[in-house]
């Protein structure tokens, strides 16, 4: 078994949609209960493996060789062997799994004891700030077409650790070069929005010196 310690930093705004909305907004972003803003398990699962996928693509078209590609079944794509490697994902917060325990517990006793001073939207607007976006047509505003979503500003830091069962060294170093290759995330990409670092400490060695140790061995 190896465990990831992985570090995800927000560098620009970010809208990891929930898929809800009301009368005031038109797209909101995925919070806790508390109004803490979290990264889904499932989504940066995804994300992860189409970095991988674009790695391995890399290293085909480099001629560089290929890594251990059973993307399927590290990812859980297919039906799969308890032998083989699996990849263990949870949701990504922005205090580290132990730390956010006792960080939401001592929240809800404030938001209990204060509930008029620590309520759920105000920690979550003190995450996020509001953009709006609306159709032109000749250069001129459209009628009916002005949309509003929130989105997570940027310096924001979320924290997690992933594990992996079955897995050996090449495993270990595709997913490395998976998380140095992972860099956008949400929606409105083309628009700026979204840009993310992905790093992470494996057995007391940082993602980035795997990643470095790896291409120095093909030099």
């Amino acid at each position: 078994m190896a465990e990831f310690d992985v570090t995800l930093e927000i560098l620009s705004p970010i809208h990891l949609g929930s898929g809800q909305a009301d009368v005031n907004l038109d797209a909101e972003i995925v919070h806790d209960a508390l109004g803490f803003p979290y990264f889904p398990a499932k989504r940066f699962k995804g994300l992860l493996y189409e970095s991988a996928v674009e790695i391995l693509e890399m290293f085909e078209l480099s001629g560089l060789g290929a890594q251990d590609s059973r993307l399927e079944e590290i990812f859980h794509r297919h039906r799969h062997l308890k032998s083989d490697p699996q990849l263990i994902v949870p949701n990504f917060y922005i205090y580290p799994a132990d730390e956010y325990e006792k960080f939401c517990a001592e929240w809800k006793w404030l938001q209990w004891k204060y509930p008029e001073v620590f309520t759920a939207a105000d920690v979550l607007k003190a995450f996020t700030s509001l953009r709006y976006q609306t159709k032109l047509e000749d250069g001129i505003a459209a009628d009916k077409t002005l949309r509003n979503l929130r989105v997570l500003d940027a310096g924001t830091k979320f924290y997690g650790r992933i594990t992996l069962l079955n897995g050996n060294k090449k495993v270990v170093e595709l997913l490395a070069l998976a998380m140095k290759n992972l860099s956008v995330a949400g929606t409105k990409r083309n628009r700026g929005f979204g840009r993310i670092k992905c790093t992470a400490k494996f057995d007391g060695t940082t993602s980035d010196k795997i990643v470095q140790k790896f291409f120095a061995k093909g030099a």
